[in-house]
This record gives C-alpha cells, structure tokens and sequence, in this order.
C-alpha cells in the first residue's frame, strides 16, 4: 500500500450496497469475457489514481484516515455513505443513514430516542463508535429509573462520511461487534484542491413523520495554507408518528394509547475547524457542541398513582481537540497521525407528576442526571517499507481518562423533603491501548496478509461519598488480542477476502456498578466482578467487480465467552424482595453466525437500458443463540432484503430510485414464550433528486408508499403478547420528505 492511503478514497473504490441475486452468477460469468478489459480497465484507473494522489498530495490535502481502519475495510464487509448519498436519501436522522443497510439499525428507546448502532445482532456498548477519531461516550440506560444516555450526539449535517465495518475486530479494542466511523466536515470537502477559496451554503427541509424542519449553514474559506470551516444546524419537531397517527389532538391515558406520547424535540449542531496545511502536513484545531431536547406528556405511561406525567430531557456533548498528520521520511515512521481530544457527554431527564393516589397524593419531581468526562491521546504511526515483500507497519497508542458522575432527586413539592442518591458511586475510568499491524503486499500486489496485535488494560477506580448507598471495589483488567486478515484476486474482477481472531470487551460503567433498589420489591444489584467478554471469530467472502457492476457476499461466525447478560434474575433476599434481584452476569457461551450479500448492477451494459439505469440489491441472514439458556439473543434483528431500481443522469444533474424493502417476521420461539412477535412485511421508497442550475440541489421523497403497518422488532422486542398498547409502537404510515440545498 503506497502513499495513495492519505487520500480521500474514490468512489470506485466504495462498496456499494446493492444487486439483483442473478449478479451472483453473471459477474463470474461475464468476468471471463470481460477479463481483459476490466484488466486494461483497472491499470487506467490505477494509473489515473497515482496521478490524483500525487496532485492531491502536492495541493495540500493531506487527510487522517487511519491506516488501521483500510485494512479494516479490505478484509472486511462494510457499509459506507457520504454526506451527498445521505442527502439523496433524504436523511434527517441517524438512523435513515441504515434503511437500506441489511444487518445493521440504530437502536432507540421511546421517550429518550436514539441509542445506538445494532451490527449483526450486537448493540450497546459492544459496537464501538469513533466521530473524528474519538471515542463516543459509554451508553447508560438502567430500566425503571428515569434515565438513558445515548451514543448518537451528532447531527447528520456535521458528516461527511458514515463507515461501518461489521463484526469482530480485535484492533478496535473494546468495540468487538462492529466499528462505526463518523467524520465530520472538514474544508477540503467543499473548497477547491488548491488556490485561495470560498464556500457557502444553506439548507433546509422538511419530514411529515415527526413534522420536523431542519435548517442547516455552512461555510469555508482558505487563505494561504489556513482553512476554516463552520457547520451550523437547527432542528425541530415532534416524536415521531406510529400508523394511527400523531397522537396530538389524543389525550388518552395509559398503557393502552394507541398513538405516541406528545410533545416537542429538537437539537442544535455547531461545529467549527481551524487547520493549516503545508507540503507535508495538517494540523488544527476542532470544536463541537451538539444539544438535543425534547418535552413530552407521558400519557402512555400515566395511571391512578402516575397522573399529569410531564418529562423534559436533553442531552448535551461538548468537545475539543487538537489533531495533526505528518508525512515525514525517518528509519521508524513516515506517517504521524495523533489527535488529542476532550469531551463531556451530560444527560439530564427531569419528570413531572401528581404521584400516589387519594390525601396521600403529591406533586413530584424526579430528576436524574449522568456525565461522562473524556480525555483521549490517540497516535498512529505508519512505516511503507519497499522491501521483497512491501510492507506497511502500522503501530500506535490510544491513552483515554473517562470520569463519570450520576445524581438523583426526587422531589416532594408538598413537603420539600428532597431524597438525593446515585444510581453508581462516582467514578473513573483509565484505559490504554496498543496495537501492532503489518500489511504484506503478495504477489506484485495481487493479495494480502496482514497480521495484527493488541494489548489493552482497563482500570476503574471509585470514590464513595455519603450519597453512595454501597461499598463496591474498583475493577481492572488486561488482554492480548490479535487477528489475521487477507486478500486475494483470483481474477481481476473477483477477490476472495476473510480474517480470523479473537475480539474483548471490558466491562461498562454500568454493567459493573449500577445498584437500583425499587421501593417496590425488587432490586438490580451491581456486580463488580465482571470478567471482560471474549470473541472468536471467522469471516469470509468474496467480491465481484465487472464490467456489469460489482457485488459481495460474505459469510461470519462469533463465539463469544464471557457473554454478558444484564438483568439476570438471582435469588439473595426474596424476603425482602418478593418480586426478584437481578444483576449482570457472565453466560459461558452465546453464538452468531450469518450470511450477507449486497452488489450492484449496471443496467445499461447489462440489458441495454439508457445508460444511468441500475440496480442494486443488499440482505443479511443472521441467527444467535444463548448457549447456556438454550434461548435466541433477541437483539438479533429478522433477515432483511433490499432490491431497487434506479436512475442517475450521465450528466449528475437529476436521478432517482425505487427501493423495496422486505424484513420477515419473527418467530415465537425467537421472541421468547409470551411475547409479541412481529410479522413479516414490505416497503416501498421513492426518492429523486434534481440539480437546478449551477447552485440548487431540490430533493424529496415518498416513503411507505403503499401505507403499510408494521412493526420493528427492535421497537417492540420484551413486550408482551398481550400488551394493548403495541398501536403506539407501529412505524408512521405514508410519509413524504423534502430538502432544497444552494451552494456557492
């Protein structure tokens, strides 16, 4: 691997999700007719790829990809989208960013939105998640207290790219269920490659789902070698609707309410960056605040003890960093990437309510708050060696200070009696990595072998106060993990591709010393003595890229050890706990295995439509099993298709796409034993978009065409078969979306 790596990545070489299942047997085919064009083909584009690094690197545009994560990428399935794929889409979410992605979701929870990443099966904490290269902070979601604190604190807005390598990866640390890569905006994604240049836009756009209007800014400037740039970004509007519809005219209270709980949200997104670039370097400087808020009236959960149920939380991430890359020529290195990054993640979830029932009835108020301070050095070294077997060495550090803090009240208005806990003592985390990679180039560049190592350690310290009802310990661990990838082109149009390794987790916050006693006859105790999750695993596929198009099947499969289940009933005091103490445990085995597919077909040369037709298609089978408990792991997601046929004008000016979606249903046994399972469906998509002049970009969509309702499994797992109120949780019907863009 040359140089080439500090460039931005074409969009050639992008894996695009997608295809007819015939693609499966026409590549190979037609790979042999067309095996010497695509080879003449690939050494034109190889040719003309030198030619752009060599001029990108000359303009100054030196960029941070890691290393680690391109060879994450080559032996592995991925999944990709830029901001302008984003936008087509007609995204005002995280989780649209995923629609058409088989095998992975964002994860939300009701009034407290979005979660996180689910990577075939895994969520939570188990999905690592990096924005710029930092670490997002830790997931804290306890049940029954009023609190969540989420991973997603960004606006799609602020991105310019989403990468997600799924599966085991043993460099990634702590993240062994899949990696997602976040990149914000930088200047060079809209300034010219050199000269003095300026660059504006604005934004904006609507979705009927949620009613939200989005308004977004951005601008960027060069003078000399100093870039800056300036994303800002307002939303606003409701939670999102269910099939009934809004819920805002429905003051219908209790479990049963068919429609969402009403209310307002919104966030607020700024982003700014300061760099300076010479013939061998970037350094600069990155800030960050992002704010999401939301005011609801919890009807659906007011009853003769919970009456006028009124919540009002927000989630605030602030961050800070330093980041420079080098390219330098010394005996140890010739890349230098570092960044040095902090970050405070602060969750506040106040609750409003006439509590108890008859003279014994009083305004309440319950408030919970959790930060999580970050401080995170990250170094990454990179040495090209030109030797018999070229060679690129990949080295380096991450050194990370994570502090956390909980506080409750519960207010008595009638009184002023305020009760002040903590869900966790306050705490501290101290975490550090270290990993070694080498990319063997084989064969004049026909295949790979990369071997990699890590060690990481991890270290919580506790500090009591008189607000911590427990004497817990602090926690600490180590373990040396490592994996051995490949590539290899069979042909030039097909490459087979896998690695093998072993994968950790340290326990989280959360997992170790979270302690929850109801009032109300049970209790979730902590346990400090957690032991890290394990991994085995193996994945491999092949990829085929013709003339037609390109395509990748994959196959995968995890043993994970240790496996850690939260809330697992224990018997210690049922005297004084009739209803049960729960706690987190270690399981000794939990298994997922699967099968994806995705590829693209050009229509054109394949059936002699009008050049810009094609076709894409992307699904994911994937089953796991607690083997200990003989159960299914139920944040295993039911097996996903998508086909679609679209249209982009050779000259890019307009396009568009229709994509169906179909997600089958979810066994009782998958479920578990008196569980609502969901049933099988389909969806339909329209978008389009339409380039007007040289300034404006006008997009818009159509989405549940054919007004379906339907359930996502993740929405409704846990609930009970029995439950009246699972209306509430059916996805909005036909909905549209539209956003205009100009850019000068």
């Amino acid at each position: 691997m040359t140089r080439s790596a500090l460039t931005k990545p074409t969009s050639s070489s992008r894996l695009l999700p997608l295809t007819f299942s015939s693609l499966i047997v026409a590549l190979p085919l037609h790979g042999a007719r067309a095996a010497e064009t695509a080879h003449q083909s690939s050494v034109s584009a190889s040719s003309a790829s030198e030619s752009d690094t060599t001029f990108l690197v000359t303009a100054k545009r030196l960029l941070s990809t890691s290393p680690v994560q391109q060879v994450s990428k080559e032996q592995s399935a991925t999944a990709s989208m830029s901001a302008e794929q984003m936008a087509d889409q007609i995204a005002s979410s995280i989780a649209d960013v995923t629609r058409y992605e088989p095998g992975v979701l964002v994860t939300s929870k009701g009034r407290f939105g979005q979660e996180g990443f689910n990577v075939r099966g895994l969520d939570g904490n188990r999905v690592a998640i990096d924005l710029d290269g930092l670490d997002m902070a830790e997931r804290y979601g306890p049940t029954s207290t009023y609190l969540s604190s989420g991973r997603v604190n960004t606006d799609i807005e602020s991105l310019s790219n989403i990468s997600i390598v799924k599966g085991g990866d043993a460099i990634a640390g702590s993240g062994f269920g899949g990696v997602v890569n976040m990149r914000l905006k930088s200047p060079e994604d809209v300034l010219s490659l050199e000269g003095d240049d300026t660059y504006a836009s604005v934004k904006g756009g609507y979705r009927s789902d949620s009613r939200t209007f989005f308004e977004s800014t951005t601008l960027a400037r060069r003078r000399g070698d100093l870039e800056s740039m300036l994303v800002l970004t307002h939303r606003k509007g409701s939670p999102s609707e269910s099939h009934t519809g809004s819920g805002r005219s429905d003051s219908t209270s209790g479990s049963a309410r068919t429609t969402p709980d009403t209310g307002d949200i919104g966030n607020y997104d700024v982003l700014f960056k300061l760099q300076k670039h010479t013939d061998s370097q970037r350094i600069g400087v990155v800030a960050q605040k992002y704010r999401s808020s939301s005011e609801r009236h919890l009807y659906s959960s007011e009853t003769s003890t919970y009456r006028d149920y009124m919540t009002d939380d927000s989630v605030t991430r602030e961050r800070l960093g330093l980041y420079q890359d080098v390219l330098l020529d010394t005996t140890l290195f010739d890349e230098v990437h570092w960044r040095l990054d902090w970050q405070r993640t602060r969750t506040v979830n106040d609750s409003a309510m006439n509590y108890g029932s008859g003279t014994n009835a009083y305004p309440r108020l319950v408030d919970r708050y959790f930060t999580q301070r970050s401080w995170q050095l990250k170094l990454d070294l990179v040495r090209h060696l030109d030797t018999a077997i070229p060679q690129q060495i990949a080295y380096g550090v991450t050194l990370k200070r994570d502090q956390y803090d909980s506080l409750n009240h519960d207010f008595n208005k009638t009184t002023g009696a305020d009760t002040v806990g903590r869900f966790s003592p306050p705490g501290a985390a101290t975490r550090v990595g270290l990993y070694v990679q080498d990319r063997l180039s084989l064969a004049d560049d026909r295949g790979s072998l990369t071997p990699a190592i890590r060690f990481d350690r991890y270290r919580y310290d506790l500090h009591r106060d008189e607000l911590t009802s427990q004497d817990y310990s602090g926690a600490e661990g180590r373990a040396v993990t490592g994996q051995l990838g490949g590539t290899w082109n069979l042909t030039p149009s097909v490459q087979l591709f896998g690695k093998s390794g072993v994968g950790f987790r340290a326990p989280s916050y959360e997992e170790l010393y979270y302690d929850y006693d109801s009032g109300r006859g049970y209790r979730i105790v902590a346990n400090p003595d957690l032991k890290p999750e394990h991994s085995r695993f193996v994945e491999a596929g092949v990829r085929f890229n013709g003339a037609l198009g390109e395509s990748e099947v994959t196959g995968f499969y995890t043993d994970y050890r240790n496996f850690i289940e939260t809330q697992t009933a224990v018997s210690l005091d049922t005297a004084n706990y009739p209803l049960g103490e729960y706690t987190s445990l270690n399981l000794d085995r939990a298994l997922i295995r699967g099968v994806e597919f995705k590829g693209r077909l050009d229509l054109h040369r394949a059936f002699g439509a009008s050049e810009g037709w094609y076709g894409r298609m992307a699904a994911a089978y994937i089953e796991g099993k607690n083997l200990e408990q003989g159960t299914s792991i139920q944040s295993i997601p039911p097996a996903q298709a998508v086909v679609a046929a679209g249209y982009d004008a050779p000259s890019h000016r307009w396009g568009g796409e229709l994509a169906a979606t179909y997600v089958n249903h979810v066994s009782q046994y998958d479920a578990g034993s008196a569980q609502y399972a969901p049933s099988a469906y389909q969806l339909y998509d329209l978008t389009g978009h339409v380039k007007i002049g040289e300034h404006l970009t006008v997009r818009g969509g159509v989405f549940n065409l054919l007004d379906k309702r339907y359930w996502v499994w993740d929405d409704v797992r846990g609930l009970s078969s029995s439950y009246s109120g699972v209306e509430r949780y059916s996805q909005p019907g036909r909905n549209v979306g539209v956003s205009a863009e100009y850019a000068f």
